[in-house]
């Protein structure tokens, strides 16, 4: 039978005081690297952009190279998949909010309900696939536009 958290057993020696505890260090750092995703995958997507005008210096450069508009077409692909992201998370966690405000006694009763359960509760699985679909597209485009970088600037010279 679980435990809740003010009946948790308590482990002074180790590094958290207890099974919750530990969950929330792992759903703070979960929080963590996902924000730090966001920002590097953002970050190396402006950086290829500028690296591509540096390695081939101009439009005509730029245009005339497969590798550079295949590199500049996927960071830009990445950049727009944060948009669409962000706006569909933002759209489902507005619902989310309207229907757990809407019925207090229904959303008590899910949370007894999906407590200590697999479930994506108190989200939905709309919103934790479009989360992790995200955040894998944001990440891989970012790094494809920089092996075509590469590959170009390789070719190039």
């Amino acid at each position: 039978m679980a435990q809740n958290r003010s009946q948790e057993v308590r482990n002074p020696v180790g590094l958290y005081a207890g099974p919750s505890e530990a969950l929330e260090a792992v759903i703070a750092d979960f929080q963590y690297w996902t924000g730090r995703l966001t920002e590097t995958s953002a970050q190396m997507s402006y950086a290829v952009i500028g690296a591509n005008w540096i390695v081939f210096g101009s439009v005509n450069a730029i245009l005339g190279s497969i590798w550079s508009k295949l590199s500049l077409l996927a960071v830009l692909l990445g950049l727009a998949t944060g948009v669409v992201g962000t706006w569909l998370l933002c759209e489902a966690h507005r619902r989310r909010g309207v229907y757990g405000d809407s019925d207090p006694a229904r959303w008590a009763t899910e949370f007894h309900k999906f407590a200590n359960k697999r479930s994506p509760w108190p989200f939905t699985a709309f919103i934790e696939w479009t989360a992790s679909w995200t955040r894998n597209l944001k990440a891989a485009f970012a790094l494809l536009g920089g092996v075509f970088l590469v590959i170009g600037a390789i070719l190039k010279s």
